[in-house]
């Protein structure tokens, strides 16, 4: 009766360190991290470092809001990072033996790092990426 739609390949872009992706549709999602033109490197740069001092401006107060904690690990290829004390997990291990009792245990879980902003202590606030030098953060 009609002839077949011709099938069409749309490419999204977006801003998040994803790898690339086919939704539903035919739709490909992907980072623009990964197709900058004459890119050598491919990892999405991050507004922390190991070591800094963060505030948690977004999410739930169970996971750490309004908390600031030290920054363990950083994720860049995930766009995550992992801070001391917020966004707990427990999990429950069984007994394995004399060396290895069972027992619930408590784990950062990685969040992602736009919900976090640079803690600065000699204002005592939360400050953009850009102060870092002038706020003295490392």
């Amino acid at each position: 009766m009609y002839p077949p739609k011709p099938e069409k390949r749309e490419v999204r872009f977006t801003k998040a360190a994803i790898k690339q992706k086919t939704k539903f549709g035919g739709r490909t999602v992907v980072s623009e991290a990964f197709v900058k033109p004459g890119a050598t490197n491919l990892v999405p740069k991050m507004h922390v470092k190991k070591g800094d001092l963060v505030k948690i401006m977004s999410g739930s107060v169970e996971m750490g809001k309004g908390k600031t904690g030290k920054v363990l690990e950083v994720m860049p290829k995930e766009g995550k990072i992992i801070v001391e004390g917020i966004n707990l997990k427990t999990k429950a291990a069984k007994p394995k033996g004399p060396m290895a009792p069972g027992g619930l245990t408590k784990k950062e879980a990685p969040i992602f790092a736009s919900k976090v902003m640079l803690f600065s202590t000699k204002s005592n606030k939360a400050v953009r990426a850009e102060f870092r030098k002038k706020e003295d953060i490392d």
